[in-house]
């Protein structure tokens, strides 16, 4: 059962108690340090063009030993300084954070080249457990090495870290004006964890999750068979009492008063029943309105299923630009 964030009659003063005790049961069950802005460190790997535009590979740190890598995408002419947006990937094995930078072989997924083609910087890092992590090793090899490192992390929890250390990244580089706040977007498990940024990184401006967005209550025994690692003390709950530490409707709470666009199939395999996802928009949305900012969170639901077709995606670009530019 979704349950209201606020109940009638908060204030204002009142949500920003409240978001406090979210905030701290949330990136309590997820491990690991705070998330927020550090210096950046990193390294130019090489250059290329592709696409007709200028590629970046980089290195950056995350925490401690642990390096991620990413692509930074340059736009063609137009303005610069330029706002900058993260593309996500989802699930995709070695292809990783190549799988949305490929019109011709992902062509529904290729947020990194075509909004650098809107004049944008994009910078799509991998995910943890994704493409360059498996240049040498299979996925569970590399997953149990990270929790027998960081037994009291969760896999959403690193990944929502090396996607914030890639924004520090995007604040220094001359060609990115990140006054305006920067963008993410992803689909399945990029759209997952673009909302898990937005909630947890208040530089995140503008936020896209497409198929992003799994209530607790209607996916616990798909998370019990499947996403136990994403976030294993919400999991030990569930298995403890039936009971979540936090349901989405709080994830989405915590992005207010900055602008979320949810993207959600009714025909969605992995998420079938469409009803708790409203269940939480409707939830949060009472946040947005008690901070005067109603108009910041919508939601497209779709028949096109799993997937970001060309007329989802045009949407989703213009909602970026809304808020960006």
């Amino acid at each position: 059962m979704i349950g209201n964030v606020v109940l009638p009659g908060t204030g204002a003063d009142g949500w920003l108690g409240l978001r406090a005790k979210i905030h701290e049961r949330i990136t309590a069950s997820m491990g690991g340090p705070e998330v927020e802005a550090q210096a950046a460190k990193f390294e130019e790997l090489r250059r290329w063009e592709a696409h007709g535009l200028e590629h970046m590979h980089i290195r950056y740190h995350v925490i401690d030993g642990h390096f991620n890598e990413a692509i930074i995408v340059l736009p063609d002419g137009g303005v610069r300084p330029a706002p900058a947006v993260l593309t996500i990937h989802g699930t995709n094995g070695q292809v990783g954070k190549l799988g949305v930078l490929d019109p011709d072989g992902t062509p529904n997924r290729a947020f990194g080249i075509e909004l650098a083609r809107r004049g944008y910087v994009t910078l799509s890092p991998d995910q943890f457990g994704f493409g360059n992590w498996l240049a040498d090793r299979d996925q569970p090899q590399v997953i149990d090495e990270f929790f027998a490192r960081r037994p009291n992390w969760s896999l959403d929890g690193i990944r929502t870290l090396e996607q914030s250390r890639a924004i520090d990244v995007l604040e220094t580089l001359d060609d990115v004006d990140s006054s305006p706040g920067v963008g993410v977007i992803g689909n399945s498990l990029g759209g997952r964890a673009a909302l898990h940024l937005a909630a947890l990184d208040e530089r995140i401006s503008a936020a896209v999750p497409s198929c992003g967005l799994s209530p607790v209550c209607s996916n616990i025994y798909r998370l019990l068979r499947e996403g136990r690692q994403l976030c294993p003390k919400l999991n030990e709950s569930l298995q403890a009492n039936g009971k979540p530490l936090w349901e989405y409707n709080e994830l989405l709470a915590l992005c207010a008063p900055r602008a979320v666009l949810l993207l959600e199939p009714f025909n969605d395999p992995y998420n079938p029943d469409i009803a708790p996802v409203f269940d939480c928009f409707n939830a949060a949305r009472a946040v947005y309105e008690l901070l005067d900012e109603p108009g910041k969170l919508a939601i497209y639901a779709h028949g096109d299923g799993h997937d970001v077709v060309p007329s989802v995606r045009e949407m989703a670009y213009n909602w970026i630009e809304r808020f960006l530019k």
